[in-house]
């Protein structure tokens, strides 16, 4: 059976993260909040595009969304992820969307998820409840177009239709709103206010509580906002920070906590406070910002990214690349976008950023790095290859000793021997033995050496015994420098096949006798060692 597949996997993530949104906004304003109705319609907009008159099958597991075919749908943010699970536990295993979905439909699914496990079991689990709603485009637990079609038409035929958002807002609503808590009195400024809710939030330990309280904050904060003052909101940001990752507070809270972030810096003014306080040495803690970027997704990451590129301080840039770091794999595509960017620093620190994060959805735009105009920044590509591995980058950097981009050796040599890549020594060894009357080229040979002893593969050892013995009348003091550092190469491979040049060179004196007998003895040390481990 042949199913519709989205143009691109990120299109479907977008899309699923935006009803994942709605669903959480739908929990968690109180009626009769715009939030609610303006993210239901984000949410059904986006799906509707993403079905572009098709009819959309995905499976449902505790780890995330697949396609039928089996395709895991990966997820660095982790809403298509929670999401996924939210179904899951409710039994459901497949969902199928109609193209023709109705956003009635997908706000009653909404109001189910908001109902727990168990009560969905006792009314006939969620198939049963889905039908008695009148959801007509929305389908669970089955594939077959045809055994949906069959069902549609025996639920258009009981007549009941869900409710519209007007009807929903006005009307009876089957979904949980917690009653809200008396207001502060008249004339108190929102400021004062807040300072009061945190104080409740710190101690209060019932969940419905917390929401209400949330509810409340983010209320005021909204006051705030319109009188461009969000500095008077990092208290309730460090809060939030905290009790988002505070194992000891309830999943509630903490999915609440981190929700009401999302809410604070919708605006976008806040965010830009907070990273403009960063360069002032007056913002919020780490832990805070951490969340704000987590919480403001792609666009606080491009706006992190863009003031790297136009702050003149080196402590700010080093923090935000610290912080994108730690946002893991749910930056990259972010950070993808940008990598581009006609400014050579921001392409070097995102490339820096990449490797540190290692992600393989990097290897290929990395590897297009390596011909970029700025050799800062094809140096920091190969860096950055180096530290996602495998055999791709290792064949990438590989490639550069080859090439006629000689500035790049010495980078190349460097990451080639921290990752230990064997397929190299050929390469290097060319490089130690290549001929060069005057040794012109000694740093790049020593570079090699040290690569080649890191690799620790003792297979070069009776080549090296061979350049080790040799003798030349030209650039005498630089053969020696030469003889020195493969007698330091030879020392840390500890193969003791060397032993007896080491100490016919050892009698010499002077710099090469005193790194051949510093070999020796270093040999000696690690004699017995596996052939082949350094």
């Amino acid at each position: 059976m042949a199913f519709y597949r989205p143009p691109t996997t990120q299109g479907t993530l977008d899309a699923l993260s935006t009803v994942y949104r709605a669903m959480r906004a739908w929990r968690f304003y109180p009626k009769g909040h715009p939030t609610r109705r303006s993210s239901l319609a984000l949410a059904h907009a986006a799906l509707m595009q993403l079905l572009d008159g098709n009819t959309l099958s995905l499976a449902c597991g505790r780890t995330g969304f697949s396609f039928p075919d089996g395709e895991f749908l990966k997820d660095a943010s982790g809403l298509t992820t929670a999401l996924s699970y939210e179904l899951f536990i409710r039994r459901v295993q497949k969902v199928t969307l109609i193209n023709d979905l109705f956003q009635e439909d997908l706000l009653e699914l909404f109001k189910i998820l908001c109902l727990p496990p168990e009560t969905i079991q006792q009314s006939g689990g969620i198939d049963a409840v889905m039908a008695a709603r009148g959801i007509r485009t929305i389908w669970v637990n089955e594939f077959d177009l045809k055994s949906i079609q069959r069902k549609r038409q025996k639920v258009e035929k009981a007549g009941i239709i869900p409710q519209g958002i007007d009807e929903a807002e006005m009307g009876s609503d089957a979904t949980p709103v917690v009653e809200q808590q008396s207001p502060q009195p008249d004339g108190v400024p929102p400021e004062q206010q807040l300072q009061v809710l945190l104080g409740r939030l710190t101690t209060c330990i019932d969940d419905d509580i917390y929401l209400t309280l949330i509810r409340q904050a983010v209320a005021c904060a909204d006051i705030l906002l319109t009188r461009h003052e969000p500095h008077l909101l990092f208290p309730l940001i460090e809060l939030l920070a905290s009790h988002a990752s505070d194992e000891a507070r309830s999943e509630n809270m903490r999915e609440c906590a981190q929700f009401a972030i999302e809410q604070i810096i919708t605006s976008g003014e806040v965010l830009q406070v907070v990273l403009g306080r960063i360069e002032q040495g007056n913002g919020v803690s780490r832990k805070a910002l951490h969340a704000v970027l987590k919480a403001g997704g792609a666009t606080a990451i491009k706006s992190a990214i863009e003031f790297i590129g136009h702050t003149n301080s080196l402590k700010t840039r080093k923090t935000l690349s610290t912080m994108l770091k730690s946002l893991g794999e749910s930056a990259v595509p972010a950070l993808l976008d940008f990598i581009h960017d006609p400014r050579w620093f921001i392409t070097r620190n995102i490339c820096a950023i990449l490797g540190s994060i290692a992600s393989r959805e990097a290897l290929v735009e990395l590897t297009k790095c390596l011909n970029h105009p700025d050799l800062r920044v094809r140096k920091e590509a190969i860096r950055s290859l180096a530290q996602l591995g495998g055999d791709e980058a290792e064949a990438a950097i590989l490639a550069i000793l080859s090439g006629a981009d000689t500035a790049l050796y010495p980078q190349a040599i460097v990451s080639l021997g921290g990752m230990k890549s064997r397929k190299s020594l050929t390469e290097l060894m060319n490089i130690v033995s290549s001929r060069d009357l005057f040794l012109n080229s000694l740093p790049l040979k020593i570079d090699a050496l040290t690569a080649i002893a890191a690799i620790g593969d003792r297979q070069v050892t009776p080549h090296l015994v061979t350049l080790l013995g040799g003798w030349h009348l030209l650039a005498a003091a630089r053969r020696k420098q030469l003889k020195a550092a493969i007698a330091v190469c030879l020392g840390k491979l500890g193969d003791a096949r060397a032993v007896p040049a080491l100490k016919k060179q050892a009698s010499v004196g002077g710099e090469l006798g005193s790194a051949c007998s510093a070999a020796i003895v270093l040999i000696k040390k690690t004699e017995g060692r596996p052939d082949g481990i350094s």
